[in-house]
């Protein structure tokens, strides 16, 4: 558990320390990444290949065997949707490019797998603002109830603000607000972010939400709490970016 929580830290702590130049979205960077290097720059992408599925493994900072192969992983995916990638390993400008786009394949789920997936809809129901973050701050207030509107199908629920300093943190206003909210992800609880528009003091602003609430095991609807990005949020990992609640964001404002 020290061993744990000290590697915790000391990530962490990599991160908040990041070059501000440093753009790996952009894939700006010349350099090129290959077994046996090691820095912050490593962390960054082993953190993105964990979030698309191709590494199982917490970060190490060290780019070795399990890094080569999930990024040869991922450059065989990108060739399956016809952006072609050298198979090598190595994360290269092209690679860096590819696994930071907010498009970049996820790893291939079998076929046997199960995977609950909320309506999708060829237009949205409805269609927020891009109101930043910064300013959603000052407007949400700690216990009070917000409307929600799920893009994709116009299902409207109840969500209270519990607060939040990166993204919301945000509460099931009741259990039959719960049902709604389950039903727009699927059935189920999972990890995809969906659309939706939250009605702030007569603004809807677009925003991204996780189908997966996080709280103690059987926790009522009242004590389960949701992420909730709006434009501009930051994920709790080193203040840094989520890049698929992002694209979501602007998703919700048909953008």
């Amino acid at each position: 558990m020290v061993f744990k929580r000290a590697f915790s830290f000391i990530l962490t702590l990599l991160l908040l320390l990041a070059v501000p130049a440093l753009s790996l979205a952009s894939g700006s960077t010349a350099a090129i990444y290959s077994d046996g290097d090691s820095g912050e720059a490593v962390i960054r992408i082993q953190l993105r290949l964990r979030e698309l599925g191709y590494l199982c493994y917490p970060p190490t900072g060290v780019y070795r065997a399990m890094t080569v192969d999930a990024v040869k992983a991922f450059q065989e995916r990108c060739g399956s949707y016809g952006s072609p990638l050298a198979v090598d390993g190595r994360m290269g400008p092209e690679s860096m490019k590819r696994l930071f786009d907010p498009n970049a394949p996820r790893v291939r789920i079998p076929d046997s797998v199960h995977m609950p997936r909320g309506p999708i809809a060829e237009r949205l129901a409805v269609k927020g603002q891009l109101v930043s973050w910064s300013e959603v701050k000052t407007k949400l207030s700690a216990g009070r109830t917000y409307t929600a509107t799920d893009c994709n199908t116009g299902s409207a629920f109840r969500l209270v603000f519990a607060g939040g300093e990166n993204h919301a943190e945000m509460q099931l206003a009741s259990d039959e607000d719960a049902a709604v909210f389950l039903e727009c992800c699927g059935g189920e609880h999972n990890f995809l972010k969906r659309p939706i528009v939250v009605d702030i003091d007569g603004i809807g602003a677009a925003a991204s939400m996780l189908c997966m609430p996080h709280g103690a095991a059987g926790a009522s609807a009242g004590e389960e709490h949701i992420c909730v990005f709006f434009y501009g949020s930051l994920s709790h990992v080193g203040n840094l970016p989520d890049i698929e609640h992002d694209s979501t964001v602007l998703k919700a404002a048909s953008q």
